[in-house]
């Protein structure tokens, strides 16, 4: 495969993710005690998610032009894989009754998260990409929703459980959103690959 196919597979692996946590984290505003499924499902998705975010960091790395653009893209993709390998982990502790080292994990998770996309949108907006302003919007939307995921992570610690759950839920689809947005631009970037 090219360096542009494994990227692009790697775009998409992530969208199924963000997909699929977001049903696990609307699963969870139903019923969101230890063992519940949702939880399997946000674990599951962030795997995608990381998996998705390490293609794209291995399909970056084969065509990487020396840029900052694609140096600043390339360190967000690897940034991004690790806080989503960090929520798997918590919601593995909170699928097994871990609900408060669980959660706190999840709010770092989704921090390095929100900063690996940092880097990835600035870095394509920095970029010479045809469709970058698409890619950084993109970013952007999922950055904000890995953020408000936090938010409402932190609002479950602090005893506000039904509302934290889905404001958490709200930021599930916010990234599935940007992860989407990000796909379709370098589908279009590369897709005539």
């Amino acid at each position: 495969m090219t360096g542009e196919e494994i990227i692009l597979s790697g775009a998409w692996t992530q969208v199924a993710g963000t997909v699929i946590a977001a049903v696990g984290e609307t699963l969870l505003v139903k019923d969101s005690g230890a063992g519940s499924p949702g939880y399997r499902l946000v674990s599951i998705g962030n795997g995608f998610e990381a998996a998705g975010n390490s293609l794209q960091g291995v399909g970056s790395l084969q065509i990487f032009d020396g840029s900052e653009a694609e140096w600043l893209r390339t360190i967000g993709e690897w940034v991004q894989a690790s806080g989503n390998a960090t929520n798997v982990v918590a919601a593995e502790l909170q699928f097994s009754g871990e609900e408060t080292e669980g959660l706190k994990l999840d709010v770092v998770g989704d921090s390095i998260q929100a900063t690996g996309l940092g880097f990835e949108a600035y870095g394509a907006g920095l970029s010479q990409l045809r469709y970058k302003d698409l890619l950084a919007a993109g970013n952007t939307v999922q950055a904000i929703g890995a953020i408000i995921e936090g938010i409402g992570e932190n609002f479950i610690l602090k005893g506000k459980r039904e509302l934290g759950l889905q404001i958490t839920a709200f930021g599930s689809y916010g990234q599935a959103a940007g992860a989407t947005m990000a796909a379709i631009a370098l589908t279009k970037e590369f897709g005539g690959v």
